[in-house]
């Protein structure tokens, strides 16, 4: 009887079988679902470090303000930011830093000012003292922001931004500031590498007037103001996860619809 469809034989010859090739393409389709699938699992991890992040940073805002410590311990920073601390100072209004431009969510354009401020101590701390419009860049055109005397300073306990790809190096020779370096807007003012960025001003608006007019009438005054406490730390690994996963189930697919696709090519085999 004549062997099965599959096999062409005879007594003396040859033997032809059919053979999946295995190249370097599947080899590669095989390897892409798992790839895939563990970079959305730890997708999943960091998602939950970020979330469980972003809830503590709230819980410290949710707390009364402490004293800023005299000595400040550099390496119990970041376990402090966004908590609110309080200090009292002289602000030096001849090392004023402006840190922008920035936009306001009603399409001004203005820059944050960043005075640092003399404690009694000696020591001096950077403080956020909040956003004035373009117009009131020069200090001399915004007389009723320059306080004198000593003052009460209530914020939250911030440390460098993160820079953005697109965000030009700051000059630091010319005291344009583009992003947040604490670190260097320290070392060039001689104070401590912390940031307080004050909230108090906003915060009464909201409680007593809610009438907008207050926050413009201190805008054209060029009283820096400020902003409600936000954390500002991005959060996109759901994004992420979905990205991920999508793939490993799309390349799964087509991985299954290759192995199943049925083979044409034959290849000789000898027959022993």
């Amino acid at each position: 009887m004549a062997n099965s469809a599959s096999d062409c034989t005879d007594s003396n010859g040859p033997v032809f079988r059919t053979k999946r090739p295995i190249g370097f393409g599947t080899i590669l389709m095989c390897a892409v679902p798992f790839v895939a699938f563990g970079l959305g699992t730890w997708q999943v991890q960091r998602l939950r470090w970020k979330v469980n992040l972003i809830q503590e940073l709230h819980e410290r805002m949710a707390q009364r303000a402490i004293p800023l410590p005299r000595r400040i311990n550099k390496d119990a920073l970041p376990d402090y930011e966004y908590r609110k601390v309080a200090v009292d100072g002289v602000y030096r209004h001849d090392q004023e830093i402006l840190l922008g431009p920035r936009t306001r969510g009603d399409g001004q354009v203005g820059y944050f000012v960043i005075t640092p401020l003399v404690r009694e101590n000696g020591s001096t701390v950077l403080v956020k003292r909040g956003w004035v419009s373009m117009a009131k860049k020069d200090p001399h055109t915004r007389p009723d922001s320059l306080v004198e005397g000593p003052v009460h300073v209530e914020g939250l306990l911030r440390m460098s931004e993160q820079r953005n790809t697109f965000t030009p190096d700051n000059d630091v020779i010319k005291n344009q500031w583009y992003w947040g370096d604490v670190e260097a807007m320290a070392a060039l003012s001689g104070a401590e590498p912390l940031l307080v960025e004050r909230r108090h001003l906003l915060t009464a608006w909201i409680h007593l007037d809610k009438s907008p007019s207050v926050e413009y009438s201190l805008i054209d005054r060029g009283i820096p103001v400020g902003r409600m406490p936000t954390v500002e730390i991005r959060n996109n690994h759901m994004q992420y996860v979905i990205t991920w996963y999508s793939l490993s189930i799309a390349t799964t697919i087509m991985l299954w619809r290759l192995l199943r696709k049925p083979v044409n090519r034959p290849m000789k085999v000898k027959k022993l």
